[in-house]
């Protein structure tokens, strides 16, 4: 026992009264010195921080946007096609179209030739990396692309079945609940 309170009190006597504690440095001690190297890969976006959280717009298209709105933000369409059948109107423009029913949005369509999309301004390249990088996993894999669902609204990205190329991408609403 004598031993155990001999060694405490020669650990513990340098901080008792602050005589004989020496610094780090002047005990001969010194940091080591550590070397390192970053790179990073080019072909990843160092912009792209986190998963986009909600979709309300696709190439600056809402889906509460009327008629006159998208016109305003993207100007004339180049042609307007009519479905008799479901009472929808789409407006087409070069890399897209626009979906109404009854002068609402009904849906955005971003064509493969447009090589990116913009997702609540956020620009992302159409590539399969991008796209996960950017939105996540998709909510779901359908035959036809992947589903990615949040807050009622749908960002589908439509591809090929046998080479996995994108075909397109579409805003919809999920009307299913």
């Amino acid at each position: 026992m004598l031993n155990v309170v001999l060694l405490l009190m020669g650990m513990l006597s340098p901080f008792s009264d602050g005589a004989g504690a020496l610094p780090v440095s002047a005990a001969g001690i010194t940091a080591p010195v550590v070397h390192a190297s970053m790179s990073f890969d080019s072909t990843v976006s160092v912009q792209q921080k986190e998963v986009i959280e909600g979709y309300e717009t696709l190439n600056g298209i809402d889906l509460t946007d009327r008629t006159e709105d998208v016109v305003r933000k993207m100007g004339e369409p180049l042609e307007v096609t009519h479905d008799p059948l479901l009472g929808m109107i789409e407006y087409h423009y070069k890399d897209m179209s626009v979906g109404f029913c009854d002068g609402l949005t009904e849906y955005v369509h971003v064509k493969p030739s447009a090589r990116s999309i913009q997702v609540n301004d956020q620009s992302i390249l159409l590539t399969t990396g991008h796209i996960s990088t950017s939105l996540g996993d998709p909510d779901f894999k359908a035959e036809d692309g992947d589903v990615y669902v949040q807050d009622h609204q749908v960002i589908k990205v439509f591809k090929d079945r046998s080479s996995g190329e994108i075909t397109g991408v579409d805003l919809f609403f999920d009307y299913s609940e």
